[in-house]
C-alpha cells in the first residue's frame, strides 16, 4: 500500500525549484515524499535500503526532475533504478519525468 501520492527524485543542485514544487503539492493536499519533509524519519536510517523501499513500494508515482546533475549522481541513479524496477514489475506508468 502506498504511503505517498508522489515521491520526488532530484539532484541537490535543483533543490530550489523542487522545493517550490513540493511545497505547492503539499498545500494542495498531496502526500509527497520529499527529503526536507522527512528529516526526522530519515535520521539514522540506512538510506540505501530505506530509499529503495520508498521508490519501489511507498509512492503511487515518482516524479524525476532530470537535469545534467541528476544523471551524474549516485543517489539519484539509485532512486531511478528502484523506480524503474517498480514500473517494470507493474507494467504501468509510474515514472513521471520532468526535464530541466
Amino acid at each position: 500500500m502506498e504511503k505517498y501520492h508522489i515521491a520526488l527524485s532530484f539532484a541537490g543542485e535543483d533543490r530550489e525549484y523542487v522545493d517550490k514544487v513540493a511545497q505547492r503539492l503539499q498545500e494542495k493536499g498531496v502526500k509527497v515524499f520529499y527529503d526536507k519533509f522527512e528529516e526526522t524519519t530519515l535520521w539514522g536510517k540506512d538510506l540505501y535500503v530505506y530509499l529503495s523501499e520508498v521508490y519501489q513500494n511507498q509512492a503511487f508515482y515518482t516524479v524525476m526532475f532530470i537535469s545534467d546533475q541528476y544523471r551524474q549522481k549516485l543517489w539519484t541513479n539509485h532512486e531511478r533504478m528502484n523506480a524503474q524496477a517498480r514500473a517494470f514489475s507493474e507494467s504501468r506508468e509510474y515514472i513521471l519525468p520532468a526535464f530541466f
